[in-house]
């Protein structure tokens, strides 16, 4: 018991703070032309989504994670100038992204750091365009791009972002998530859900 409650209060952590960076730097990114902002918004996700699991030992809460991440997203559901495509569209990347990053971590090798990095880059955005084209199919999308311009998009997402992740992998020590001696109580997970949903509503209201 003692330790699914610090399961439970570290996945309500990592997936708060991944709402706040999606609530703020998300917002920031959207700035540039569409797409790119999940070149480094993924990254970002999967730095919570696998901390939540080495620190819990358990491969499922990156999937906890990210529900707890796209739930924030669909806040602004209760908005009435927000139309339910531009919820669902980036609720349903973060949760597409938890499960790339829990197949991830099911097969990840440490000796094949560079090629799981990239593999995992290309493997998130395929899904996602592949989703869009065969499921919502929004107005504005990657699969609504020329052929071409769809092959050099995802191959310049699999370099970006796998990247940052090559860095994070051989680094991981270093930008581990340190928690302090302290015991991790309720309260610090409560707090951080109720900063994200309340900048997620304002910056919706804002942009």
């Amino acid at each position: 018991m003692k330790n699914t409650a610090k399961t439970i209060r570290t996945i309500i952590l990592m997936g708060a703070l991944w709402g706040i960076c999606e609530a703020s730097i998300g917002y920031g990114l959207h700035f540039l032309p569409y797409g790119f902002s999940g070149m480094f918004m993924f990254p970002i996700g999967m730095y919570f989504m696998y901390n939540a699991y080495k620190q819990s030992d358990s491969k499922s809460a990156i999937l906890w994670v990210g529900l707890v991440a796209a739930s924030i997203k669909f806040i602004d559901l209760l908005l009435p100038t927000r139309s339910p495509m531009s919820v669902i569209n980036p609720a349903t990347s973060i949760i597409l992204e938890s499960l790339v990053v829990f197949a991830f971590a099911k097969v990840f090798q440490y000796k094949k750091i560079v090629v799981s990095s990239y593999l995992v880059g290309f493997a998130w955005i395929l899904l996602f365009t592949l989703t869009q084209a065969l499921i919502f199919r929004p107005e504005i999308g990657l699969y609504t791009l020329p052929i071409f311009q769809i092959i050099l998009f995802l191959v310049l997402n699999a370099l970006v972002s796998g990247s940052l992740i090559v860095i994070y992998l051989k680094n991981e020590e270093l930008f581990a998530w340190k928690q302090g001696s302290r015991k991790l109580s309720f309260v610090l997970p409560a707090f951080t859900m109720l900063l994200a949903i309340s900048i997620e509503y304002v910056n919706t209201l804002i942009f």
